[in-house]
């Protein structure tokens, strides 16, 4: 799974993954909370099998839900605007846990983020 982080003109994180079949970007409009959400979800996948995270935009939020099968990770990105229609799939997908991972960190650490205001 390829994935890159980077700031948008709109000064939105933009999350950019993609599996060979299907490219997705998802936002969080928050960049510092943003990244220590995704980093969290991610120790704690690590640690406890389930992690998860949520990136809040203006009209609506993304949810990160990720499940650690020993060396495998099983990953859900959902979509939701308003909890009356509910939340929508935008991906899932499964990866080695490691890699991924590391992938996930080394773009957190290449990523100049503007501190919260």
């Amino acid at each position: 799974m390829r994935f890159s982080l980077g700031i948008d003109d709109f000064g939105r994180l933009a999350c950019s993954f993609s599996d060979g079949e299907e490219e997705h970007t998802v936002f969080g409009a928050d960049p510092p909370a943003a990244l220590a959400d995704l980093a969290a979800a991610l120790d704690d996948a690590r640690l406890n099998g389930f992690g998860e995270c949520f990136w809040p935009i203006s009209a609506g939020e993304y949810r990160w839900v990720f499940r650690r099968d020993n060396s495998r990770l099983r990953l859900a990105v959902l979509y939701v605007r308003s909890v009356a229609i509910g939340f929508q799939h935008v991906y899932w997908g499964e990866t080695d846990f490691e890699p991924f991972a590391a992938q996930v960190r080394a773009e957190i650490d290449r990523l100049p983020v503007p501190s919260a205001s």
